[in-house]
């Protein structure tokens, strides 16, 4: 019998038998030649992985349909295509890989592909499932590294078959996004081309400017489709700086969308990048220095977290920025970072930034001494990237408002102290100069006195008891402002009136006033400190409780009552310092109308006789405050200044409410007395 196309092929069995196969054209037996040989072929190759009937894997070229010699395919061509198909199913394709087997190619992706999620370019096999983006984001990459290749050599082959299958693969989406891109524009299929894993995001949140790395991207689906972004950026936790992750989406969009336009583009598509970076990296340098606890003043809009949602409110005052204590408080809105890594490999507990160590004129954040009461980790410096990325906000509480707020940096400034607080003080030379001394004692902590039992009695508390509007609340005031210290202040309202209430937030108050050192007032507190009895159990509870949590307070506390009379006998031993305020003599108030209405400048006429004509008024200092605040605008009204005339007509409406709210109080005191005697 003739062999005509009759080829020989080695037996699977026996490499050294050698058998006749009809279906083995020449070419073909070329191939398995070479692949004998050992020499691996710069060759794309399709493949499938199957299953026999008893479940094992195997590997067969896609167009073989019976189960063939089993051939090392990954050591015989550069790439493989390889169709994953179902065991159960062998019609289903579960997925489509690309099977890296050149060592070139493997060198050449390690060296151009640091990083990117879902694959590593450093494991002894590499596999890329489809749709192969990574491959789409690194083509300039790879093209720029076949130029350093030589040509015609091995690896320089392997390259550009891998570069051949990159530009037929992304044919279609290469030409549509390339053109779109061209004119700044993107569609929504392709709005995948334009995010590369580790690029730069520019996002707008809350109306502040924001950058973002990316992490990873994905397409979604359901009632409100677009493209997925893992994002990550820079915050602090109250004990490291690191970076957090959070998502953001794109939404899907009909035809094509111009990129600057979308709510999340790379940052070099922005308006003028360079600027947007520079912003960015100023402000993420304040964001560094606030790191720990601050002392400042707010005015705008601050963010609330709520179990709804957020709440927006619109405060101005003094605030405490202070992430560690609000998550200490508030654990259910807290967060932590991925703390950076320092050069050992360790989270880094980093040197705490100075701002004599920036080239900053701006000097918002410079700490005192009294507001550094706990020790806080050391923070290394932050690289400009790290500060572009940074968080556009803070955490701290609002003494305003009393709650806990998100802050927005932008609206931070200094405290701005009084230094000439006390000179401006109402109050008799001797009393303005034992609370002045005081408080300077016990802020510099120098007298080392405590009680018998550590850590008791070595708090500074002072009653302040007299008529209203005579200074009570103002003496606190100054107080703080002379220590440069926060002031707290809260009333009953704020502590609950029942014993369970009462021990909570008291002990809440105390503990937020003791991190900060701050000047506790508690204002009003008649119903905290009336005597006991035997009849009244909720009201002994209200007063013994106030008498233990006050015991163990190291801060400075004041008080203020108007029947100091009714006090317990137990509180009299623990106020150090109690102040009478009188009701208001001529020349107190003719120094209160100086002090508030030389605050007010040129824009007041005003001479030392009529000074003399205001202080005959028998008004208290709060209604003096309302009486100029109330005459400033009927000035500016007029487009006048500020003179007697007008402070005068205020005067008297005051003065005509004052008689018309002591006769009914007159009437009342008459009709109860009638009715006391039976009549």
């Amino acid at each position: 019998m003739g062999r005509g196309n009759m080829t020989a092929r080695r037996s699977p069995t026996n490499s050294n038998e050698i058998v006749e196969n009809p279906e083995i054209d020449g070419e073909t037996e070329a191939k398995l030649k070479a692949i004998e040989e050992g020499e691996m072929r710069a060759e794309l190759k399709h493949i499938d992985k199957k299953f026999t009937e008893q479940g094992q894997a195997y590997f067969a070229e896609t167009i073989e349909e019976e189960i063939p010699d089993q051939v090392n395919w990954w050591s015989k061509f550069a790439l493989c295509i390889v169709r994953h198909t179902h065991q159960s199913n062998p019609k289903y394709i579960e997925k489509t890989s690309l099977q890296v087997n050149s060592q070139h190619l493997k060198d050449i992706l390690k060296d151009t592909i640091k990083q990117f999620p879902g694959l590593s370019f450093s494991t002894k096999e590499i596999t890329i499932d489809k749709p192969y983006h990574v491959l789409y984001h690194y083509r300039h990459e790879l093209e720029a590294a076949g130029e350093l290749l030589e040509e015609g050599s091995e690896a320089a082959n392997h390259l550009d078959l891998l570069l051949s299958f990159i530009n037929e693969e992304f044919r279609e989406t290469i030409e549509e996004s390339d053109n779109l891109r061209e004119q700044g524009l993107v569609s929504y299929p392709h709005l995948w081309t334009i995010f590369r894993p580790g690029c730069t995001l520019y996002a707008p949140v809350f109306g502040q400017p924001r950058a973002f790395t990316l992490n990873e991207y994905q397409y979604v689906c359901g009632d409100e489709p677009g493209l997925n972004l893992q994002v990550a950026y820079v915050d602090f936790d109250g004990e490291d700086l690191g970076t957090r992750n959070v998502s953001r989406k794109v939404a899907a969009f009909g035809g094509a969308a111009s990129i600057k336009d979308l709510s999340t583009f790379p940052i070099e598509w922005h308006a003028d990048p360079e600027a947007i970076k520079a912003d960015l990296i100023t402000r993420g340098r304040r964001f560094e220095l606030l790191a720990g606890m601050h002392f400042c003043s707010y005015k705008g809009v601050a963010l609330e977290y709520t179990s709804c949602g957020i709440s927006r409110y619109n405060t101005d005052g003094r605030v405490v920025v202070d992430t560690k204590t609000f998550h200490r408080l508030n654990a259910n809105y807290a967060f932590a970072v991925s703390a950076f890594q320092s050069d050992e490999d360790q989270p880094s507990k980093r040197r705490k930034p100075r701002l004599n160590e920036y080239d900053y004129e701006d000097e918002v954040f410079v700490e005192t001494e009294e507001l550094v009461p706990e020790e806080r980790p050391e923070l290394e410096r932050l690289s400009d990237e790290q500060c572009m990325l940074a968080n556009s906000m803070v955490r701290g509480f609002s003494f305003a408002e009393k709650r806990w707020f998100d802050f927005f940096i932008d609206k931070l400034t200094p405290p701005d102290w009084n230094p000439d607080c006390f000179d401006q003080l109402v109050l008799p030379a001797t009393q303005k100069e034992l609370v002045r001394a005081l408080v300077t004692t016990h802020a510099q902590s120098s007298l080392g006195f405590d009680d018998i039992v550590k850590g008791k009695g070595k708090g500074l508390i002072m009653v302040l008891h007299g008529p209203p509007g005579v200074g009570k609340t103002l003496t606190a005031e100054t107080v703080a402002e002379f220590c440069k210290r926060p002031l707290y202040m809260v009333s009953s309202g704020d502590l609950g009136t029942d014993s369970s209430t009462l021990d909570s937030r008291l002990s809440r108050i105390l503990d937020m006033a003791s991190t900060w050192k701050a000047v506790l007032l508690i204002d009003e507190a008649d119903v905290f400190l009336e005597r006991r009895s035997l009849h009244d159990m909720e009201r002994n509870s209200l007063v013994s409780i106030f008498l233990r949590v006050l015991e163990y307070y190291e801060g400075i506390l004041f008080l203020t009552s108007n029947r100091v009379s009714t006090f317990d006998d137990a509180f009299k031993s623990r106020i150090h310092v109690p102040l009478k305020y009188n009701d208001l003599t001529m020349e107190s108030r003719r120094l209160i109308w100086k002090n508030f209405l030389g605050k007010l400048g040129s824009g007041v006429q005003m001479d030392e006789e009529e000074y003399d004509g205001l202080a005959q008024a028998d008004i208290n200092g709060r209604q003096i405050k309302n009486v100029i605040r109330t005459a400033k605008s009927l000035a500016q009204y007029h487009g006048e200044k500020l003179d007697r005339r007008k402070l005068e007509q205020v005067i008297k409406i005051q003065e005509e409410f004052e008689q018309e709210l002591d006769g009914m109080n007159g009437l009342a005191n008459g009709v109860n007395g009638l009715a006391v005697n039976g009549h």
